[in-house]
């Protein structure tokens, strides 16, 4: 079978040619774009104000990378607080302190790409008392205003 032609990128503007829809420049972009129109808001995925409380009193307690601190390395840049127990998986642990750790932003993407292997092969969820009991949070705010 002979090979598809070349034809001019689908972004607006690019002189680039390609096999197929986007050139090697632009795929990623285009599929990022993509991926963005398809997602719910942020909001509809839990992260309203309430979660932004909860995140500034997690962060203010936790001002550090905990999976650096284990390496010895002190790194309070690019932080987020990851939920131990995914949301989609607990939605009841939201906001609880106690499913909260604070990592730097390439451990947070490590923890969520393992945690999309680990649930997609059926991995229940441990119950929220095994959460609390690891001992590496403590406190709640479960019914913040």
């Amino acid at each position: 079978m002979p090979a598809k032609l070349k034809t001019r990128c689908c972004h607006p503007g690019c002189p680039n040619t390609t096999r197929d829809r986007f050139c090697d420049t632009h795929r990623r972009e285009a599929s990022h774009r993509w991926s963005d129109e398809r997602r719910s808001t942020p909001a509809q995925r839990g992260y309203d104000e309430r979660w932004r409380k909860v995140r500034r009193i997690h962060i203010k307690r936790h001002p550090y990378c905990e999976d650096c601190l284990d390496d010895g390395v002190v790194n309070t840049r690019n932080l987020e607080v990851d939920h131990i127990i995914p949301i989609d998986v607990r939605p009841d642990l939201r906001l609880d302190l106690d499913n909260l750790r604070t990592c730097c932003r390439r451990h947070h993407k490590l923890k969520t790409d393992e945690d999309k292997r680990k649930y997609a092969a059926g991995v229940t969820a441990p119950n929220a008392d095994r959460v609390a009991a690891c001992g590496k949070m403590t406190g709640s705010l479960r019914g913040v205003p």
